[in-house]
This record gives structure tokens, C-alpha cells and sequence, in this order.
């Protein structure tokens, strides 16, 4: 991995809404203004944000997202923490193939939409690079679902990595699923298509590309290059002190290995 870039916090958060840059409060009725990129642990360096969605659907723009897995793993792969929580996609929405998720409308009975968590979802994709297994997939969902909700500015690129597409340079594969994967590098998988595990084993992933490419002498490889548009990407926006109050808020499906104490203090 290469030299990474200063890292800076903002240390005075972003609640309440600020008008971006000029510290004043924003006009009653603005969507949340841009917060800088910062360490979504309030840590002191940059890191990923490993994520998996299980979705009613394969479209962003005529499905919803059902369930939200996401692991919060440091620049060198460490994991810090994690979360899940089943998502309720509205009233009469269709829970789409359960017959691949596993999840089925009653599970969905508390658990908070979409809109009622994305400050919190938000601030833990901060300052990171988002990483999927097949990254076009859920950063497609994420961005169309959070830039409806004003979270994410119209335009923006999210500084990504995809565990799928660089399987192949750093392992021999047959077949570039997850679970295929993850059986060749030695990753653990727990239930496949549970958000939490399958975020858990791209992470692993994540670890192994990183082990391999450290072994061959590598230099910068994606990973870095992510990390570095990540510290200074500034589209997100969020509130701090919403996203705290939404920590309270999240519903993991039942047997989903990591408990609503893992969130932070």
C-alpha cells in the first residue's frame, strides 16, 4: 500500500445544520448541508466501510433496499465495528425473493425505514471507501436511495472498491461469487445473503487482496487510490446528532451475529 494523504478531522461535527463553509445556520427547510470527510469512528485515519444490501429487487430506481449489513474495517483491514438492521421497505411493498434473502414481510414489523436511519448511515460511509462484493450493485442502491433523501449530492461518485471485480488478481477462481471466493481464499462465510455475514466475508476479502498484494511488493492497488478520493470526497451529507439518535433505531434480523451493542457510546 502507498504513502496515504493527511488526514484531517473536523472536530466540530456537523449538527446542527450548517450552511457548508460558512458555519452559520442553514435556511429552515434545507436539506443537510456537506460535511467534510472524517473518520466515521472517530478515529485518526482513513478506513473502509465494508457494506451488503439484501433488496427487494435487482433495480435501484423500482426496488428497495430490505436489509443493511455494514462493517467498519480500518486502512490496514482491522475490524472495528459493525451493525445491521432490517429496513422496512413502506406500506405494501412487496419483500420481493425470499426465497434468496430468507426475509419475509413479518420479520419487517419495527424495523425503521430508510429515511428514519440514513443520518446514521450516512456519517459510518464518511471518510471511508465504500467496499462491496459487487460494488455496482449496492453503491447503485445506496446512491440512488440516499441522494433521493438529500444525503448524498446529485452527481456524486462514491469512492468505491469491489471485492468481485479484483478477485481475480489476487486468487484463482473459478467463479467470482462471494461464496466461491471466499472457499478459495479461507474466508469465513457465515448464512449467505444475511447482509451482516456476507459484509463480514467481503471484509475478509478485503484482508486476503491485501495480504496477497503486501506479498508480491505491490504498490498503490485500488484499495489506496479509494482511500485517498475518500478523504476528500465531500458529497455525503448528514446530521450528528440525528445519527446518534438513530442508533437506537436499528432492528437486526434475528441471529445476525453482532448485537445493537456494538454501536458506539
Amino acid at each position: 500500500m502507498g504513502p496515504m494523504p493527511f488526514y484531517r478531522r473536523d472536530l466540530r461535527g456537523s449538527s446542527p445544520l450548517t450552511a457548508a463553509g460558512t458555519g452559520r445556520p442553514a435556511p429552515v427547510g434545507s436539506r443537510p448541508a456537506a460535511s467534510p470527510a472524517r473518520p466515521a469512528s472517530g478515529g485518526s485515519g482513513p478506513g473502509y466501510a465494508v457494506v451488503d444490501l439484501e433488496t427487494t429487487g435487482l433495480s435501484p430506481a423500482s426496488d428497495s433496499i430490505l436489509e443493511i449489513g455494514l462493517v467498519l474495517v480500518g486502512a490496514d483491514g482491522t475490524v472495528e465495528r459493525s451493525w445491521s438492521t432490517l429496513v422496512d421497505p413502506g406500506a405494501g411493498v412487496d419483500v420481493g425473493p425470499t426465497f434468496i434473502h430468507g426475509i419475509v414481510a413479518t420479520e419487517l414489523d419495527g424495523a425503521p425505514p430508510l429515511s428514519a436511519i440514513a443520518d446514521l448511515l450516512v456519517r459510518d460511509l464518511a471518510g471511508r471507501a465504500v467496499v462491496a462484493h459487487n460494488a455496482r450493485f449496492d453503491v447503485g442502491f445506496l446512491t440512488h436511495a440516499l441522494g433521493a433523501l438529500g444525503r448524498l449530492a446529485r452527481g456524486s461518485v462514491v469512492p468505491r472498491v469491489c471485492t468481485m471485480e479484483l478477485a481475480r488478481r489476487f486468487m484463482s477462481t473459478p467463479s467470482r461469487r462471494l461464496v466461491t471466493c471466499c472457499e478459495v481464499a479461507g474466508v469465513e462465510i457465515g448464512r449467505h445473503h444475511s447482509a451482516l455475514d456476507d459484509a463480514h466475508a467481503a471484509a475478509g476479502l478485503l484482508r486476503h487482496y491485501m495480504a496477497v498484494g503486501g506479498r508480491r511488493g505491490q504498490g498503490p492497488v485500488a484499495w489506496s487510490r479509494a482511500l485517498e478520493q475518500a478523504a476528500v470526497f465531500a458529497g455525503w451529507r448528514w446530521d450528528a446528532g440525528a445519527a446518534r439518535r438513530q442508533e437506537a433505531l436499528l432492528l437486526p434480523r434475528r441471529g445476525a451475529g453482532v448485537p445493537r451493542a456494538d454501536l458506539p457510546g
